[in-house]
C-alpha cells in the first residue's frame, strides 16, 4: 500500500501542475476559467498535504532516507506557499511556486518508489 500513496502523490501533484498552466493559458480563450481557481488550489493542497505522510513517513522509519524526506518537505513548503500567494501576488509567480512545488514532490515520490523497489523493504 505504501507504493499506492506514492503514486496517489504523484498522480495529485500532476494535477496540480495541469491545472496551474491550464489556468495560465485557459483565461485567454475563456475569461471566466480564471475565477475557479482558489477552491482548486485550497482542496489540492489539502489532500497533497494529507496524501504525503502517508507516503512519506512509513518509507523513513523503514529505511531513513532523509534526502526523501527533504524534497517532500520543500516540495510541500513550495504548494503550501504557492497557494497561500495565491490572490495576494501575482498569479504567475503563485503558479510558478505551486508549480515548481508539484515538481519537487513527484521527484520526491519517484525517489520513494525508486527506494523501495531496490531494497524491497516496502512492497507491503
Amino acid at each position: 500500500m505504501k507504493k499506492a500513496w506514492d503514486k496517489i502523490g504523484i498522480t495529485l501533484s500532476s494535477l496540480c501542475i495541469v491545472h496551474c498552466i491550464g489556468l495560465a493559458i485557459l483565461p485567454v480563450l475563456l475569461p471566466a476559467v480564471g475565477h475557479f481557481g482558489i477552491g482548486f488550489h485550497l482542496s489540492m493542497s489539502f489532500l497533497i498535504l494529507l496524501t504525503a505522510p502517508l507516503a512519506f513517513i512509513p518509507g523513513y522509519k523503514k529505511h531513513g532516507l532523509s534526502m526523501v524526506i527533504m524534497w517532500a518537505i520543500m516540495g510541500l513548503t513550495l504548494v503550501l506557499l504557492g497557494t497561500f500567494m495565491e490572490e495576494k501576488f501575482a498569479e504567475w509567480l503563485s503558479h510558478s511556486v505551486t508549480i515548481a512545488g508539484s515538481i519537487t514532490l513527484v521527484y520526491a515520490h519517484y525517489l520513494n518508489i525508486k527506494h523501495s523497489r531496490h531494497h524491497h523493504c516496502c512492497d507491503h
